[in-house]
């Protein structure tokens, strides 16, 4: 998915601007950009999910809107909210904030990417910056192996090759 930056309106509408394009609204009509956020919020933030469609009867355009509004309202031009899958959300000003029971589910979601023992190990060393020799090393495994269990957490993360691997585990609020 390219760069995508989310607002919400004074009045309270969500509106969204692809690269280069000019702001649109989303609507139910946003079948795109809703489909491809829904699929990323059921993959990384299952609990999310979940509340998000109890709440909104499965209803995918409501559901976005909601997740929209509490992770990523605020309009700026650092970062783009979701920028090749990988989201970066924003501190959200709303009057809830430390009351708010779906706080850590709805808003600022935890994940619950589910790695094993070994696969956390060999992913702590990574995001420190050892190499595949290193890690193979320093837990007496074989290169093969290492290898091995970050290409499953490459997969169990939705990214495109290991190197994105840093990126989604840094920013996108996943606990090992």
């Amino acid at each position: 998915m390219e760069g995508i930056e989310f607002f919400t309106s004074p009045e309270g509408q969500v509106y969204y601007r692809k690269d280069g394009q000019e702001a649109k609204r989303l609507t139910k009509f946003s079948t795109d950009i809703v489909n491809k956020v829904v699929t990323l919020v059921r993959n990384r933030f299952p609990e999310c999910y979940s509340r998000l469609a109890i709440l909104y009867k499965k209803n995918a355009s409501q559901m976005v809107d909601r997740f929209v509004r509490c992770n990523f309202g605020e309009h700026d031009l650092l970062t783009k909210d979701i920028d090749e899958d990988i989201m970066h959300f924003e501190e959200v000003r709303c009057p809830l904030r430390g009351i708010c029971k779906d706080e850590h589910i709805i808003c600022k979601p935890k994940s619950l990417v589910r790695l094993s023992k070994g696969e956390q190990e060999v992913v702590k060393l990574y995001l420190n910056g050892s190499t595949l020799d290193h890690i193979a090393e320093q837990l007496h495994k074989n290169r093969n192996t290492v290898k091995s269990q970050l290409l499953r957490v490459r997969d169990k993360l939705g990214v495109k090759n290991c190197r994105e691997i840093i990126r989604v585990m840094r920013m996108g609020g996943y606990m090992l």
